[in-house]
């Protein structure tokens, strides 16, 4: 699978460099390649809000006590291909 790729300019001060070349070494990597690592980490992090958090406790509450109400597989086909 080819990923498109698109080439950005980043502009970092002496100090910024010297630590990130320092934690690329670190790692066995050079400098362009961890910036690139790292970025593609933050970028795929994932922290879910307050909100979902308390949402789907409320799910799993529901579920254990059998009131949640579920569509099956079935029915949503059914509904997608009318």
């Amino acid at each position: 699978m080819k990923i498109n790729k698109k080439r950005k300019e980043v502009v970092l001060d002496e100090h910024t460099i010297t630590i990130l070349k320092e934690k690329a070494e670190q790692q066995g990597r050079n400098l362009k390649n961890y910036m690139e690592f790292v970025l593609q980490e933050n970028a795929y992090a994932f922290e879910p809000s307050e909100e979902y958090k308390l949402m789907m406790d409320k799910m799993i509450e529901n579920h254990k006590k059998g009131t949640t109400n579920y569509t099956s597989w079935e029915t949503i086909k059914k509904d997608l291909l009318k």
